[in-house]
């Protein structure tokens, strides 16, 4: 990181210039994959030097932590505005923001691969604090809903975590075989399916 300027008016510059650094990566990443992008096409985006791009940030990898960290931290504040519904409602909310793809270790951030994500999100102890506090949010909205009975108590809590993460993976828009191709719906349809097939297996079974 560079010297940082002096002045209120110079450092929201300096703010801005950042800011938009890291939005020009989120954008040529989801147009061209982040292994695909080059320090050369950030500057040219922003429309700086790329000295200038390397007083903000000694190298792409650590332009991808702070955009990683920003998208974390806008999750966990999307946790906090909706604390109030029911278990289950926060649940589906989560997969749906999950399924249009807001978080890296949840899903996949800006086309990412995970051999290109999972070593920055490794290196980085900000990084795997944000990761741990989102596993215990979620561990605990379910726990909520089993202590109402709202979710089956005899699921185990983190074996639910994890489903919900393998389910928000799957992408049948993508899927490729004709056989399933032919018979999709438009995307919200599927989620809507997906969000429901979610919430049947976490209800308590109705008693015969």
């Amino acid at each position: 990181m560079g010297q940082l300027p002096r002045g209120r008016y110079q450092q929201k510059q300096w703010d801005a210039r950042h800011a938009a650094i890291l939005e020009a990566l989120d954008q040529l990443s989801g147009e061209r994959g982040f292994a695909n992008v080059t320090m050369d096409d950030l500057a040219d985006r922003v429309g700086i030097s790329k000295a200038t791009l390397y007083q903000h940030f000694e190298s792409k990898d650590a332009m991808l932590a702070e955009l990683m960290l920003g998208h974390e931290d806008a999750f966990l504040a999307s946790l906090d505005a909706i604390a109030e519904q029911p278990p289950v409602e926060q649940l589906k909310h989560i997969m749906r923001t999950i399924y249009h793809g807001h978080i890296t270790p949840l899903r996949g951030l800006v086309s990412l691969g995970e051999g290109e994500a999972l070593p920055v999100f490794r290196s980085s102890p900000q990084l795997m604090a944000r990761h741990d506090q989102i596993i215990a949010r979620l561990a605990h909205i379910i726990r909520v809903g089993q202590a109402d009975s709202s979710i089956a108590p005899d699921l185990d809590v983190h074996t639910i975590v994890l489903a919900m993460l393998a389910l928000s993976r799957v992408t049948l828009g993508q899927y490729q075989m004709p056989a399933i191709q032919e018979h999709l719906s438009p995307q919200e349809t599927q989620i809507d399916q997906m969000l429901l097939l979610f919430e049947r297996a976490i209800r308590p079974a109705r008693p015969d």
